[in-house]
């Protein structure tokens, strides 16, 4: 943090431990501050580029699996490239549902396929 950030940000987050929280939750925090926060409150801290000086990390999902390919927080490890596969399974979906090929009889409920106007299906 910057000057009197730092401090106004450890003095917050002890004061929400005081208050009864069950975790505190710090997102892009720098490590030394991560580290004096984790110290000093009684509750567990959860990182989100706050460094490994907190008792436990979080990344959101779509993040950590490339869902949005140019998106890139600083504090995210790719652990898969999903964006590529997705939008081709979004595109050939897309298509199936245009061509009416989707959805199939597997995928309805029902005793016998009923066509758009209520006769029965083929």
């Amino acid at each position: 943090g910057r000057g009197g950030d730092a401090e106004r940000v450890a003095a917050d987050a002890l004061a929400v431990s005081e208050a009864g929280a069950f975790a505190l939750v710090l997102e892009k925090v720098p490590e030394v501050l991560a580290g004096r926060i984790t110290a000093e409150v009684a509750i567990p801290t959860i990182g989100i580029g706050a460094s490994a000086a907190c008792d436990g990390q979080i990344l959101v999902v779509d993040d950590m699996l490339g869902i949005f390919g140019d998106f890139r927080p600083k504090f995210v490890k790719r652990y898969a490239e999903l964006s590529e596969i997705a939008g081709e399974a979004i595109a050939v979906y897309a298509q199936e549902v245009r061509d009416r090929r989707f959805p199939a009889a597997e995928h309805l409920f029902g005793d016998a396929p009923r066509t758009v106007n209520g006769g029965e299906g083929a």
